[in-house]
């Protein structure tokens, strides 16, 4: 199925996924509320507040090698956070 086309409308909330490597053989998955006062593509985020945080093994996430649980997690936890921000679900 092709992809739409980008019509540049965004929302003006938002989850920043970002990966920090803790330096001893783990990372953290951390999702972040954002933010942005232009509701279009070229927009600056601004920080809203921490949502939630998971330690990984890196070696695990280098090679794409987690469980499926925990894939399916980190979806569920994106999704179910931009719902709750856009009021799709309380």
């Amino acid at each position: 199925m092709p992809m739409e086309a980008d019509d540049g409308k965004r929302p003006s909330v938002g989850v920043v996924v970002s990966l920090l490597d803790l330096g001893d053989g783990k990372c953290r998955v951390i999702l972040d509320d954002v933010r942005s006062d232009s509701p279009q593509r070229e927009t600056s985020w601004h920080f809203d507040c921490f949502f939630t945080h998971k330690r990984l093994e890196s070696r695990q996430l280098e090679n794409m090698t987690l469980p499926d649980g925990e894939y399916q997690s980190l979806g569920e936890a994106v999704l179910m956070r931009l719902m709750a921000l856009t009021g799709k679900i309380k």
